[in-house]
């Protein structure tokens, strides 16, 4: 929820009726809003499951939120700006803007410090497609420069509508009678927070659908990962509000430090009590000017000042807001995707200027330039109902400090004392480093988390509906007799079974769980096929490189594992259509990850060794496309996973496979290297001499492709859906209640 549309307490009118008993009042909006997160949660630990629900109600309050935000921007910049003469605002950039660049560099620093905290539990994830999707590169340009502002504001492009806005301000400044359009403006932007202030009147629903949906749908592993961002926010905005801040306002004024804390405190239990800065924006300015007169810094200009920097300062990314910035780390390490350190100069700057806006809407912009599942930031919108109370409590601290330093700087009293700055800052740092170094120190070895993701793979279970199976010896299977090679149809449904050849451990194709059963996305197309075919599976076990044989001497009808299309292959059997396109990945350990980010840095490593499955096609490929790497054949992924770290710096191999594989081993990660992604098909293999049977498979294929059947099982097998329904969480109604 924004700061500038949380919260707005209710009014009551006294009553018309002579009756004077005093009226019993209801909670305020806020003890509403904590209410329905504290309702929330215990409804998703009693209902589980049941509570995803709601997940509509709490995406309606979302997108109610974010309805205002960009109006808001455009009226309040303007208007904000406006209003002033070039003379304020020259007056205001020369005093506060190296305040307001010193705070964001400070927020900056502490944004990136963070991640020390992140502890190093084993992470993993199922393949996403926002690794494969297709981004033209950033163009800064067009993300900064609004050519056409009206594009601007349909695409949500916030650093763009902010630069117009702020555009818009400065030129109505030397623009007279003006005050007809400031009165428009202002009642304009009044009509928007009513909108806003109905909106928030709805917060106690819309969180406690959030809240709910996510206590009811969370695995414990992912709560106990919540804690990391949650505590560390917090340590960051205390820290921030009650030493940072007061002790630079101390050093460079004769205000004192237990003056700034005390001073301030009714305000900032305000803010922090209504999740609402806007409210207290004028206390605040009247406790500045207070703190001002008891040091006899108080007089015209600097009074001016106050009531200046405060409200100018609400429309700025102030250190509140900026810390809500560091939820993007925090969603690449959550997701197993964290941001490379290469990536983290675009980040900073994207994010600020996109901050000039409201959190809601910058953080799914910049979760996308960041390629971070957008599903994210639903986790960001439950947990900021407790962290973002500390991060307005630091708004307004922020608020305070700045308007303290710019009105001490412009009545030219501001002491610079270079070794108290130096010495403050070098405890500070000294805390900061600390502060996180212990968090880390604390999630890892005193809240560490128990890594369970691999059970996902063995948890999950056919969607299709399953044909009698059974898995046969392949020395029982007869090959077929030259005669009935060509009506190999005819054969099969004789028969009453398909053999079906599958290559082992093929994940996440064509696997056993402990339980012996085979399943996979191959193993549930193919009891699909063997349903409309009529007839029941014979699943016989194979080598990758028998293939061929089995199939056109007629000890199988149908190859499966992962196989993917090559013109050898092509040679010695028929290949199906393809069902699906794989992305060429590398698999590289979690801490080698930026060193592989661009094919370019690959091809220029001298002493690269890579590591192929026995693939000729690919291998000659590879072996052109990176001439100094020393190309190792595997017979398997395993062999690559559990080698001593040194003897493979990469795994050539599916990003859909190789993100399967990362959930038994997740000290591994899947890299698509930049630019572009280079598909393969993947393909059944079919016998040479069996072309009513290919035609059948093929035409099988493209129809169950345009139904979406496939496209369904893609979604359950290769993205990971099936992991989220095979195993319900644990709530009151299903393991207590039995329900």
């Amino acid at each position: 929820m924004s700061e500038a549309n949380a919260g707005t307490p209710q009014t009551h009118s006294e009553p018309d009726s002579v009756d004077t008993a005093p009226k019993r009042r209801g909670p305020g909006l806020a003890a509403q809003v904590l209410i329905g997160l504290v309702l929330g949660v215990i409804a998703g630990v009693v209902f589980g499951e049941w509570m995803s629900h709601l997940k509509i109600i709490g995406d309606v309050f979302v997108g109610l939120l974010q309805m205002t935000v960009l109006p808001y921007i455009v009226v309040s910049l303007v208007y904000s700006l406006g209003r002033l003469s070039y003379e304020e605002i020259g007056l205001l950039a020369k005093k506060s803007g190296a305040f307001i660049l010193i705070f964001w560099g400070i927020a900056i620093f502490i944004i990136v410090s963070m991640v020390i905290a992140f502890p190093s539990w084993p992470s993993a994830a199922f393949f996403s497609t926002s690794l494969i999707e297709e981004r033209e590169p950033v163009d800064l340009v067009k993300l900064y420069i609004p050519s056409n502002p009206f594009a601007s504001l349909a695409n949500g492009v916030v650093p763009a509508i902010v630069l117009v806005s702020l555009a818009g301000g400065l030129a109505l400044s030397g623009v007279s009678n003006k005050q007809y359009l400031l009165k428009n403006l202002e009642m304009a932007s009044d009509a928007i927070m009513r909108i806003a202030q109905f909106v928030v009147q709805l917060a106690p629903l819309g969180v406690f659908a959030l809240v709910g949906a996510m206590a009811g749908t969370i695995s414990v592993e992912e709560l106990g990962r919540l804690q990391v961002y949650i505590l560390t926010y917090i340590g960051a905005a205390l820290l921030l509000s009650f030493f940072i801040l007061p002790g630079i306002v101390s050093i460079m004024t004769p205000i004192p430090f237990s003056r700034v804390v005390s001073g301030t405190q009714d305000a900032l239990i305000t803010a922090f009590a209504t999740y609402n800065l806007l409210i207290v924006l004028p206390l605040l300015s009247e406790r500045i000017k207070q703190m001002l007169e008891e040091v006899d810094q108080l007089d015209a200009d600097s009074e001016s000042a106050a009531d200046l920097i405060v409200p100018i300062n609400f429309n700025l990314p102030n250190l509140g807001k900026l810390l809500g910035l560091s939820f993007i780390p925090f969603a690449g390490w959550f997701a197993g995707s964290p941001i490379s350190i290469i990536d983290y100069p675009q980040f900073l700057t994207v994010g600020l200027f996109s901050f000039f806006g409201e959190v809601v809407v910058a953080l799914p912009f910049l979760l996308d330039l960041m390629r971070i599942p957008a599903d994210t930031f639903q986790v960001f919108l439950a947990i900021d109902q407790v962290s973002g109370r500390f991060g307005t409590l630091l708004a307004g601290m922020h608020t305070v400090v700045l308007g303290l330093l710019t009105a001490v700087a412009v009545n030219g009293k501001l002491r610079v004392n270079w070794a108290k700055i130096g010495r403050h800052a070098l405890i500070s740092v000294l805390l900061v480093f600390a502060l996180f170094g212990g968090l880390r120190l604390f999630f890892e070895y005193v809240v560490p988390q128990e890594y369970r993701l691999y059970h996902a793979l063995t948890e999950m279970d056919l969607v299709s509906k399953r044909v009698d199976s059974k898995i046969v010896p392949l020395e029982v299977i007869k090959p077929l007799e030259e005669t009935d090679e060509r009506r190999r149809i005819d054969v099969i449904r004789n028969r009453g079974r398909l053999n079906v050849g599958y290559v082992s451990a093929s994940l996440p194709y064509a696997y056993r769980r402990e339980s012996e059963d085979l399943i996979g996305l191959e193993i549930d197309i193919i009891h699909l096929l063997a349903d409309d075919l009529g007839v029941a599976l014979n699943m016989i076990e194979i080598e990758r490189d028998d293939v061929a044989d089995h199939l056109n001497s007629g000890v199988i009808d149908l190859a499966i594992g992962g196989l993917f299309a090559t013109p050898e292959r092509a040679m010695a059997f028929r290949l199906s259509e393809p069902y699906m396109n794989a992305s060429l990945s590398l698999v590289v350990r979690d801490h080698r990850r930026s060193e592989f980010a661009e094919w370019d840095q690959v091809r220029a490593m001298t002493d690269l060794k890579l590591a192929l499955v026995d693939i000729p096609f690919y291998v000659r490929r590879a072996e052109r496309a990176f001439p100094f790497a020393d190309i190792v054949v595997v017979e398997s992924p395993r062999e690559f996973l559990e080698a001593p770290e040194g003897k493979f710096d990469a795994l050539v191999y599916s990003a859909e496979a190789g993100s399967a594989w990362t959930l038994l081993y997740p000290s591994f990660s899947v890299v698509l290297p930049k630019p572009g992604v280079i598909s393969v098909p993947v393909i059944f293999g079919l016998p040479s001499d069996a072309p009513s049977l290919s035609r059948y498979v093929n035409a099988w294929i493209a129809l169950n492709k345009s139904s979406r059947q496939i496209d369904r099982l893609y979604k359950y097998w290769i993205l990971g859906q099936g992991a989220s329904h095979k195993k319900k969480r644990w709530s009151v109604v299903h393991n207590i209640l039995g329900w």
